[in-house]
């Protein structure tokens, strides 16, 4: 295995408290997705409706650091009443933890709304609606990894009771819905889809760049296929060293580049590399990249393998359609809705046709470039425009405006 001196890809900020994890202090974040610069753009919907005056400005996390503690989870507001004496007023304000001035959640939001007319002397009653977003449920697929320890089991409990008794849940996609409905038995009419997007500042550099940057900073000698992710076994690295080393039996120039947060998970892909089967000195892995480069990276690949079992959204496939790359791997979770024709996608956990896909895809230049024709149309169906707008809805029909 070549192994650059970077240290670990998106994801480099632990987050305190990984509920859902064998580890108290990780890259991932409550449910088992990665908190990474593209996962910190979930706030722009928060942003937006900070800006229309619907969410007061002082409810926005205030770092880098702190949006990234706390970008994802599921952390609910309570369904509550009680009096209060203020002017009569409809408002959407942000859940606080009691004594601290930091949001409890990027998705916990609670939602007042005035329940009785104005009469002198009596003080004004006012309910409490609460809503919740959901990224994916894979702590309840794979229990023996994620809900190991008794206070991950514990946090998830509370974290999906609260969902069962939430006004609204959102969820980054149809699958992630259809999960919502079938494992924690909320009613459909309840849940809203609001889908992610790239962020603003993703700006990939034309193939030609990206190809020089790998090869200047990494010596990756030409042409590469691209992996971006973690390690945990819902990533099924394994597979995926599997797949690739079937077309590099057919390309002896052909490179794996590993772009990965290498830290508690890092053990999946130690284990996967001594597969005798994987050429693992074809196998570079770069650690910690920042923005641009990774943007490079996906501009300059032939396409981005990825073998995931479940992805609640999928943003690195949708990074890989914004660099102009397409996409193989399982349609897995939301996968299929986030790359449409600008890939090639086979049933989850069909090894075999995932491999027969990457040959495919490599050796026909132009179903290359075809699928790479369509790839930044279909990534730029995702705006966070669009997600501030959908977002900001969920809350004004919980208040009735």
């Amino acid at each position: 295995m070549a192994c650059a001196s970077r240290a670990t890809s998106r994801g480099s900020a632990a987050a305190s408290l990984y509920v859902g994890t064998t580890t108290e202090t990780t890259s991932a974040d409550s449910l088992g997705t990665c908190a990474s610069p593209s996962t910190r753009a979930i706030f722009r919907p928060w942003r937006a409706c900070v800006a229309s005056g619907a969410i007061p400005a002082t409810s926005s996390p205030r770092s880098r650091e702190e949006r990234r503690a706390t970008s994802n989870g599921c952390c609910f507001g309570s369904r509550t009443s009680r009096p209060r004496t203020e002017a009569p007023s409809r408002r959407i304000a942000t859940s606080r933890r009691a004594g601290s001035g930091a949001p409890s959640s990027r998705c916990s939001r609670s939602i007042r709304s005035s329940s009785r007319s104005n009469s002198p002397g009596r003080a004004r009653t006012f309910t409490t609606r609460s809503s919740s977003r959901i990224h994916d449920l894979a702590p309840l697929i794979w229990p023996d990894h994620y809900l190991r320890l008794p206070y991950a089991r514990l946090g998830h409990a509370w974290q999906y009771a609260l969902a069962r008794r939430a006004d609204a849940v959102i969820a980054v996609s149809e699958a992630t819905k259809a999960d919502v409905v079938e494992r924690l038995g909320v009613p459909a009419e309840r849940v809203t889809v609001v889908p992610e997007a790239v962020d603003a500042e993703f700006a990939p550099p034309s193939r030609e760049e990206g190809r020089r940057v790998a090869r200047e900073r990494f010596g990756v000698p030409g042409r590469y296929v691209l992996y971006v992710g973690q390690f945990d076994p819902r990533k099924n690295v394994g597979g995926l060293l599997r797949v690739f080393a079937r077309a590099a039996e057919g390309d002896r120039e052909l490179r794996l580049v590993v772009v990965g947060a290498l830290g508690k998970h890092s053990s999946g892909l130690r284990a996967a590399l001594a597969d005798p089967r994987v050429p693992r000195e074809r196998v570079i892995v770069t650690g910690f990249v920042d923005d641009a480069t990774l943007a490079a990276l996906y501009a300059g690949a032939e396409c981005l393998l990825h073998a995931a079992f479940l992805e609640g959204f999928g943003l690195t496939p949708l990074e890989s359609l914004a660099a102009g790359t397409p996409v193989v791997g399982y349609a897995g979770g939301a996968v299929g809705e986030v790359v449409g024709d600008a890939g090639l996608l086979v049933r989850s956990g069909d090894e075999a046709s995932l491999g027969d896909a990457l040959v495919r895809i490599l050796a026909d230049d132009a179903l290359r470039a075809a699928c790479a024709s369509r790839a930044r149309a279909r990534a730029g169906a995702f705006s966070w425009d669009r997600a501030a707008d959908e977002t900001l809805a969920v809350y004004r029909r919980l208040v009735g405006v």
